[in-house]
């Protein structure tokens, strides 16, 4: 397969510019300008791979759900809703018949539909890779948009003692606090023209999932990664503590990544949803740091497997560029997270209505999908920063 091949040349890119940089230190220098200038290139060319390997993998996700759905329908007795819910994007309400009507999900006050559990479920496969850190949190899914109270406990500081035959135990109370959950909304439009629409070839399902799945995705990701919490989530990166600050100026060494990995507690730490993540931009940097002379285990890993991450220390990495990229800056440049200690709030489904007479002077029809999402750490013990230094 097409995405198979890739990786393998992307490996083996990585490995060609880990080896300038080993070769350089085992000489006790700096890359030259051309040992710099093919270092850059391979690691534009890698980087330049694994999207080109992303969306052919997004695209054959989204190809087996919607074959799925279309077999689906096929083997159904009667339509399903999935199949109803691309006729009413094709025709509009008027469209359906009475029986049709009534397998659609009822409208809600501005005439807008649920879109149907088939739908939602491609139109994920699509967000899954723009929004890395809802894929990677825990989901809390809601019926209804209320203010939703979610406790917490922090009772690490109380331990079990040996007590002494006949001796009293003495009762220690933990620690409770609480994280309120909102549902900001989330809203994307897409105008499309009546002739792509009566086409009979025009997958119309297909299109909006690219058009707006990924916008919503695009538009939550931020604020999921760097929100204040004023009126949007509050941010994994803007909920994270400190746990180490680069040594050097402008400069990233490996012992910043470990002094960073290490500043989380194990119990944390050694779980299978812990691991790192910064931008493009310090993941170059932290290729660059490469083998060095006298330790000939490697510190980055590239995947070779369709699915899985790229290994940094042994641990998954992950790829998200909207986290700062100054390394130079007092920024918070590398995150080590136990990512489900951050939650994602998901309060209903994802709605869409169809706007038939707003654009038709243009002759288009408007397609208004609309998500309610928040987002909010509930344990930032297992959220930890590397700062950069000015």
């Amino acid at each position: 397969m097409k995405n198979i091949e890739l990786r393998g040349q992307r490996a083996e890119l990585i490995k060609g510019a880990m080896a300038l940089v080993d070769n350089a230190q085992k000489e006790g220098r700096s890359l030259n300008a051309e040992e710099q200038q093919k270092f850059d290139a391979m690691e534009s060319d890698a980087r330049s791979m694994m999207t080109q390997i992303e969306t052919l993998e997004r695209a054959a996700d989204m190809k087996k759900e919607l074959a799925a759905n279309a077999e689906a329908r096929e083997a159904a007795p009667k339509q399903s809703r999935t199949a109803i819910f691309g006729k009413y994007l094709k025709r509009g309400l008027a469209g359906l018949n009475a029986e049709e009507r009534a397998q659609l999900t009822t409208t809600g006050a501005a005439g807008g539909f649920l879109v149907p559990e088939g739908f939602s479920g491609v139109l994920d496969v699509a967000s899954e890779f723009t929004g890395e850190v809802e894929r990677l949190s825990k989901k809390l899914d809601t019926a209804s948009g209320n203010p939703l109270d979610y406790p917490t406990v922090n009772d690490t500081g109380n331990d079990a003692a040996i007590a002494s035959e006949g001796a009293a135990t003495t009762a220690t109370d933990m620690t409770f606090g609480n994280v309120t959950f909102n549902s900001y909304n989330y809203t994307s439009l897409v105008r499309v023209s009546k002739q792509l629409i009566d086409d009979a070839g025009f997958n119309l399902d297909s299109f909006l999932v690219e058009a707006s799945g990924e916008r919503v995705a695009r538009a939550t990701n931020i604020d999921f990664t760097t929100g204040n919490g004023t009126d949007k989530p509050k941010g994994i990166v803007a909920e994270s503590v400190e746990g180490a600050v680069v040594a050097t100026s402008g400069a990233l060494v490996a012992q910043d990544i470990l002094n960073l990995i290490h500043s989380v507690d194990p119990s944390y730490r050694n779980k299978s949803s812990f691991g790192l993540m910064c931008s493009g931009t310090i993941m170059a940097l932290i290729q660059k740091l490469g083998v060095g002379s006298s330790n000939d285990f490697p510190i980055f890993i590239p995947s070779m497997t369709a699915g899985e991450p790229d290994k940094l220390f042994g641990y998954n990495v992950y790829y998200n560029n909207d986290m700062e990229t100054d390394l130079d800056a007092t920024d918070k440049v590398l995150l080590a997270a136990d990512f489900d200690k951050y939650v994602v709030h998901r309060a209903g489904g994802i709605n869409l209505i169809r706007l038939d007479e707003r654009y038709m002077d243009e002759m288009e029809v408007g397609f208004l999908v609309s998500a309610r999402r928040d987002g909010h750490a509930v344990d930032t013990r297992g959220i930890k920063h590397l700062v950069g230094k000015a």
